[in-house]
Formats: C-alpha cells, sequence, structure tokens
C-alpha cells in the first residue's frame, strides 16, 4: 500500500489501531465464554468467531505495518476490561447469562465496524474492514438467533434489557474509546507529520 496515496496517514493508522484493540478486547471475552458455556453447537460457534477475530488481527497488523503504524497488542483502557468484566459477571447464570452478555459486547464491534466500512478508504483497508464487518454482523445474529430459541431474544423481558444494556454499554465504550483514538491520531502526527 502506498500511504502517500491516502490523505491522511495518521488519522487512518489511529483508526486500525483502535480497531485493533476492539480484537484485543474480544480474544479474552471469547475465551472465557467458550470455556464456560456447556452447549457444544455453541461452543463451536464462538471458537470458529475466536478464529475469526484472530484473523482480524493479523489483517489489521498487516495494514498497520503497510502505513508505517506500529501494532499495539493491548485492549482499550478501560473499556476492554468492562467488556471482560460483563462476561464474567454472566458465568454463574449458565448458558443463557454467557450467552446474553455476548450477545452485549458484540452488540458494540457489529457497529464500530459497520461505521468504519462505511468510510471511503483505500482499496485494501476497505477490503479488509469490509469482510471484518460482515464478520462481526454474522456473529451478532447469531448470538440473536441463538437467544431467541432459548427464549430470551429481544422480545422477552430479559432480552429486550439485554438490548438497552448493550446499546449503553457500546455507546459509552465508543465515546471512551474515540478519546483514545484523538491521543492515537495526535501521537502518529507528531511521530510522522504531514509532507
Amino acid at each position: 500500500m502506498n500511504t502517500r496515496t491516502h490523505p491522511d496517514t495518521p488519522a487512518l493508522i489511529a483508526e486500525l489501531i483502535d480497531l485493533l484493540q476492539l480484537e484485543y478486547d474480544a480474544l479474552p471475552v471469547y475465551t472465557l465464554a467458550i470455556s464456560a458455556v456447556g452447549n457444544p453447537e455453541a461452543r463451536d460457534a464462538l471458537a470458529a468467531f475466536r478464529d475469526d477475530h484472530q484473523r482480524h488481527i493479523r489483517d489489521l497488523s498487516a495494514l498497520l505495518r503497510d502505513l508505517g503504524g506500529v501494532r499495539v497488542p493491548l485492549p482499550h483502557l478501560p473499556t476492554g476490561l468492562l467488556k471482560l468484566g460483563v462476561q464474567v459477571a454472566a458465568l454463574p447464570g449458565g448458558d443463557r447469562a454467557i450467552l446474553l452478555a455476548f450477545k452485549s459486547n458484540e452488540w458494540q464491534s457489529q457497529a464500530k465496524y459497520a461505521r468504519h466500512a462505511a468510510r471511503a478508504h483505500p482499496p485494501e483497508v476497505a477490503e479488509v474492514l469490509r469482510r471484518n464487518a460482515e464478520d462481526e454482523a454474522r456473529h451478532y445474529a447469531w448470538a440473536c438467533r441463538t437467544l431467541e430459541a432459548m427464549g430470551c431474544g429481544s422480545r422477552s423481558f430479559v432480552g429486550a434489557a439485554t438490548d438497552v444494556f448493550a446499546r449503553v454499554h457500546g455507546t459509552n465504550a465508543d465515546v471512551i474509546e474515540a478519546a483514545g483514538r484523538g491521543v492515537l491520531e495526535a501521537t502518529a502526527r507528531l511521530v510522522r507529520p504531514s509532507a
């Protein structure tokens, strides 16, 4: 990728680091859910989704390397820890609670990737973001279908409450993570001033 063809490389680097951190937010949540869920089909689906997140990390890392950015192998602080805390809190509730927490965490990922994929990007970046957004939409749709089959879809009281919590939790995480992205962009501008 020729970085000179992108009008604002520091902003693109910050955007990709933010999405990479979103992936690092997801990995421990998936690992915890996989280890705790009792249903073998759900466990297999979650394991396949975790593989998608590991591919996202590889792809985003390659884009960052091509742009001259630095890979940050850390979750968002503090929102990554809050997402993990949501998953931990669900463990005593069994499969339904674990998947409700998973859906809450996945709501932000699918919404955030959809927003980023809709923006104008160089073709190589656009393709990775489109593919990742499709994965996230598929993960979220699976959670919705699975919970509906368990009797706790969005029309149930617990499902509706989870949807409200997911939007509040995800929107707050977006605000905090956007501030962090601003710091990343400012740092990238210092390291790589505009030509």
